[in-house]
């Protein structure tokens, strides 16, 4: 059974937000995402520090699925997928595609129990822009990533 260690502890972080121009969310506790069975040889930590922006929704559909939801903390782990395009396998970092990190959130939502509806609607959303905009290398921000590496915990 695929499991989270932890339950998701966020706490918006309004420095990094205006410095990054986006609103942003520190991870506060960090968590592991297993795939496969509870404590499997395939895993993705996300740690203390973290920074996400929650689910990258249109405001057009905010009211079916806003930015948080009972999705947030798989949105968490698509975040940290997609900026490294890894996960680890038996203790050694291995890479993945994006279709793969696009795969994973839609397990992990399945996970924290999101309406089928609502996971396939998400699903297809992030796999339309995947396609559209051609990605395929990790999409990772220098600043972002001083930031993270620059946070201590209060």
């Amino acid at each position: 059974m695929k499991s989270f260690t932890a339950p998701l502890d966020i706490r918006y972080d309004a420095q990094a937000s205006k410095i990054l121009g986006a609103d942003h969310w520190r991870v506060v506790t960090p968590f592991r995402y297993y795939l496969g069975n509870k404590y499997s040889e395939q895993w993705v930590t996300v740690p203390a520090g973290y920074l996400t922006d929650g689910a990258s929704v249109p405001q057009l559909v905010w009211n079916l699925i806003p930015p948080w939801g009972s999705y947030g903390q798989a949105a968490v782990v698509h975040d940290l997928l997609c900026e490294y395009l890894a996960i680890v396998v038996a203790g050694e970092l291995v890479s993945i595609t994006r279709e793969r990190c696009d795969e994973i959130f839609c397990e992990s939502m399945g996970v924290l129990g999101v309406p089928e509806w609502k996971r396939w609607a998400i699903y297809q959303g992030v796999s339309l822009y995947r396609k559209l905009a051609r990605v395929e290398k990790p999409s990772t921000i220098p600043l972002k990533r001083e930031l993270e590496a620059a946070w201590l915990p209060i």
